[in-house]
């Protein structure tokens, strides 16, 4: 997958993307607020909005996220318009957010989506950094480990490690 962005959002795009992505949002929104006819207003509204705000909407491979947590926060809104008590907006609406567990297709879609960018960064670092990480990560190995192994100071090791985590963050910023 390539990273795109700053795709213009022409009627044809954003067709596609409601076409694609309208009965998952429904079904997203309907969780949350128990009524059908009113799950859908709120994905409509949701696209109206981004068609309206198509000129300053920068358009990535994150939409789905993007899409997934707007109508969340749409759907947060209304139940707190509606008044319900903070116990019950806790333990219902913040009780709903997305399952990312492997019987969840969107949960499915998502980390496999994360997945690759990560190998895909991780396979970018230069040699030492990719081998100080992986030693750091999978093999969960303290920085003296690393250091003794590697004949290098733990403040090397720690220098490695952040540069590790600032890239994947970087190539991760659409998913946090």
């Amino acid at each position: 997958m390539t990273h795109l962005e700053n795709i213009p959002l022409d009627e044809k795009y954003f067709n596609e993307i409601f076409k694609k992505h309208y009965s998952m949002l429904c079904i997203i929104a309907y969780d949350y607020v128990g009524d059908k006819s009113l799950a859908e207003e709120m994905v409509q509204d949701a696209f109206l909005h981004i068609w309206e705000k198509r000129s300053s909407i920068h358009i990535t491979p994150a939409i789905k996220y993007f899409l997934v947590k707007s109508i969340q926060n749409t759907c947060l809104q209304y139940l707190r318009k509606k008044k319900i008590e903070t116990q019950s907006l806790d333990t219902t609406a913040a009780d709903k957010m997305i399952p990312w567990s492997d019987d969840y297709p969107l949960g499915r879609l998502f980390e496999k989506e994360v997945a690759e960018i990560i190998d895909r960064t991780i396979q970018s670092f230069p040699p030492q950094i990719k081998k100080v990480f992986s030693l750091s990560r999978y093999r969960e190995m303290t920085y003296p480990q690393i250091a003794d192994l590697l004949n290098v100071s733990e403040n090397t090791i720690k220098t490695q490690v952040k540069i590790a985590l600032s890239r994947l963050r970087s190539a991760l910023k659409d998913y946090l």
